[in-house]
């Protein structure tokens, strides 16, 4: 895939940050591994600080706070006005199952220009609840797009891939072109390496330090943008590919696991 620059920026489709890394489902075969990892929160004023970095080099379509489930940040709001002021990108959207979302305060919906909402076929929104988030949407001109889920794909081998398995999930990878992420002062093609290690010793897979995977946003733009623009067009497997099957793993009904569940309530 090749990324034009313009101005001294890569556009791109999209760019996301997980503002919360923990989940109150246990999805079987999530993608970023939450039902796997601790508790934990971005700051907003790092967020912010992070992004502003980013937005040296990168002019993404829409901005994404994703998680996890973002609803159980105490501070959501907070963390979309750093995003704003951040000047990251013109759209931001959130990314939510939609449990808590008919909880969130006013503020989130007027701050935000999109929310996807994901309906999981194991564990629905009532039809209440989201009757109420279509209405707010709506009030305050938030883009919703309400997504059914009813299968979710294999992602996580049993054990380390070899090279040729590597290679194949490299290829048919779908995040390293749709979830382009910044997390814990790096950027990453795909949103999985920060977690690997977390989530996947959790199943007894001892997984190396994968931030080889990223790039340092602390850096001067005339060396980060070429740096990040051989990530975005690389032709080899990254590490953590290792780790991933891409999308040659088998899909099965989207089901409940035993995770760390958490309920959370809305500040």
């Amino acid at each position: 895939m090749r990324y034009e620059v313009h101005g001294g920026r890569i556009a791109t489709w999209a760019l996301e940050a997980h503002v919360v890394d923990h989940c109150n489902l246990c999805c079987e075969q999530c993608c970023t591994l939450s039902p796997n990892l601790p508790e934990a929160f971005v700051d907003p004023a790092q967020l912010e600080q992070d992004l502003r970095k980013v937005a040296r080099v990168l002019s993404p379509s829409v901005f994404k706070l994703t998680g996890g489930e973002p609803a159980l940040h105490p501070n959501l709001a907070d963390c979309i006005e750093a995003a704003r002021a951040s000047g990251i990108s013109p759209q931001l959207s959130m990314t939510t199952n939609g449990l808590l979302a008919a909880q969130l305060p006013d503020r989130v919906f007027a701050l935000l220009d999109r929310m996807t909402l994901s309906v999981y076929g194991s564990v629905r929104v009532g039809a209440d609840a989201l009757a109420a988030v279509e209405r707010r949407c709506e009030k305050f001109g938030v883009r919703l797009n309400v997504k059914p889920i009813g299968i979710f794909q294999d992602m996580t081998p049993d054990q380390a891939n070899d090279a040729a398995q590597a290679l194949r999930a490299f290829a048919t990878c779908w995040l390293k072109s749709r979830c382009h992420t910044v997390h814990g002062g790096r950027f990453y093609v795909c949103t999985r390496p920060p977690h690997l290690a977390a989530g996947l010793s959790a199943r007894g897979l001892q997984v190396p330090d994968l931030s080889c995977d990223g790039v340092s946003i602390d850096q001067n733009p005339r060396w980060l943008l070429p740096r990040v623009l051989q990530l975005l067009q690389a032709e080899q497997p990254f590490e953590s590919c290792r780790y991933c099957l891409g999308a040659t793993g088998a899909w099965a009904a989207h089901r409940q696991g035993a995770g760390r569940r958490r309920t959370g309530q809305q500040a």
